[in-house]
């Protein structure tokens, strides 16, 4: 049974909650808070949820609260990112939907409206306080793909068809409303915001480290393959930087998800309950201006696998490209003079590169089963007390069991051979 919340909720979190009541029509005095846990384990790693029920006689409303880790280190780590979400929901996403909505779209044409309703958000920093209150979207049967097994096609082609209209809607208003783009101009990449406060460097130790363990996922003997790895293992970090840089892909940067793989994606099915039917992107504290290609190759080096890659890679970015154009067209857009299909192939090969850099540190937590997850704080703990012991091999300690290193060795090798198959190292 949920636990009653009213008197152990902090002030900022009843103030946002009381501000949703009234929104949606409670009465004040009259209605109660009920909570619950809003997440399973491994569902999230950088914040946590809590469902409320906000009730009133027979009336009942269901809301996620998405909170700051309770860790005081890992708050400090994630303030900047939960700033960002509440900035992409509260600002940059209604922008993009209100032009959406204005040019009235006939019913039958698809749009994007792949978000969950956001009520409220707000994040103080000096405060270090932050809520995210939104619908919760298993109501409405959706629900997350296994993120250890590979995405099939039929979900990828639903996230790149997504991604198309998402994407367009940046290359519209830039075009037609240059003036309120340039809100979304200024959304800087807030993992650069991360690297600018770590002192220690203990970001660049640690993706040495995984990089030096995608390496030794490759045969002994594929000499080529690793000294390709090994020109950019102590600037991995630097390639990140280089690649979230939205000056560096103009004129054709957007603002994009930024964290694309498949913990970030509920589905909704079709009768069959295989089919997904459509699809709601969440978790939008990595959302960055930049390349239209960032979100393609994170999500697809790391939630799709060699096997689908070797039949359907480019026809995954064709579906992409289609949906593009078609929804630019349909917002007064034309993506020949907006982004050309050349353009898009150069940002590929000036870019791609992100997909792998990105797997080297999200695959091992892909790749290890929620029951075989180790506890987010004290993984995280645990590497920063190495880091300050001096140890330049920490590793966080994700897919490190015997079956996650099974996948991991799979999956990592696979995302090696194929961005030097396809030229992007």
């Amino acid at each position: 049974m949920p636990e009653l919340l009213a008197t152990s909720l902090p002030e900022y979190i009843a103030a946002g909650l009381k501000e949703v009541a009234q929104e949606q029509g409670f009465t004040e005095g009259l209605y109660r808070l009920e909570s619950e846990s809003g997440s399973n384990m491994g569902d999230g790693f950088v914040g946590q949820l809590l469902k409320v029920f906000i009730r009133e006689a027979d009336r009942e409303l269901v809301v996620l609260c998405k909170l700051l880790p309770e860790s005081e280190m890992r708050k400090q780590q994630g303030i900047s990112l939960f700033d960002r979400e509440t900035e992409a929901y509260m600002q940059i996403l209604p922008l993009l939907t209100k032009f959406q909505d204005e040019k009235a779209l006939a019913k039958h044409l698809p749009r994007f409206d792949n978000v969950p309703r956001c009520y409220y958000a707000k994040t103080t920093l000096d405060k270090m306080e932050s809520v995210i209150i939104m619908e919760d979207l298993r109501l409405q049967a959706y629900r997350m793909w296994d993120k250890a097994n590979p995405v099939d096609f039929e979900h990828a082609r639903l996230l790149m068809a997504t991604l198309g209209r998402l994407h367009a809607l940046s290359f519209a208003v830039k075009d037609q409303q240059p003036e309120e783009f340039a809100k979304c101009r200024a959304f800087e990449d807030p993992m650069g915001k991360m690297l600018e406060l770590d002192p220690t460097k203990g970001f660049e130790v640690m993706m040495a480290g995984m990089c030096r363990r995608a390496i030794e996922t490759l045969d002994q003997h594929d000499n080529f393959r690793r000294e390709k790895l090994k020109q950019i293992q102590d600037r991995c970090v630097q390639e990140i930087v280089a690649c979230t840089d939205g000056k560096a892909a103009e004129p054709y940067a957007i603002v994009g998800h930024g964290d694309c793989w498949s913990n970030n994606m509920m589905f909704q099915y079709a009768e069959d309950n295989k089919t997904p039917s459509n699809i709601k992107l969440i978790d939008w504290q990595l959302s960055r201006y930049g390349s239209p290609v960032l979100d393609l190759v994170y999500f697809i080096f790391n939630c799709t696998d060699e096997e689908m890659r070797s039949h359907s890679y480019q026809r995954l970015l064709s579906i992409y490209y289609h949906s593009l154009s078609e929804h630019l067209h349909n917002l007064g857009g034309d993506v020949e003079r907006q982004y050309p299909r050349i353009a898009f192939r150069e940002q590929l090969k000036k870019f791609g590169r992100y997909g792998l850099v990105m797997s080297m540190m999200v695959l091992p937590i892909i790749c290890t089963p929620n029951d075989e997850l180790p506890d987010t704080d004290t993984a995280m703990e645990g590497f920063m007390n190495d880091m300050n012991n001096g140890n330049t091999n920490a590793e966080l300690a994700y897919g490190t069991t015997e079956k996650a290193a099974i996948r991991y060795r799979k999956r990592m090798s696979g995302c090696i051979r194929d961005t030097i198959r396809y030229g992007y190292i």
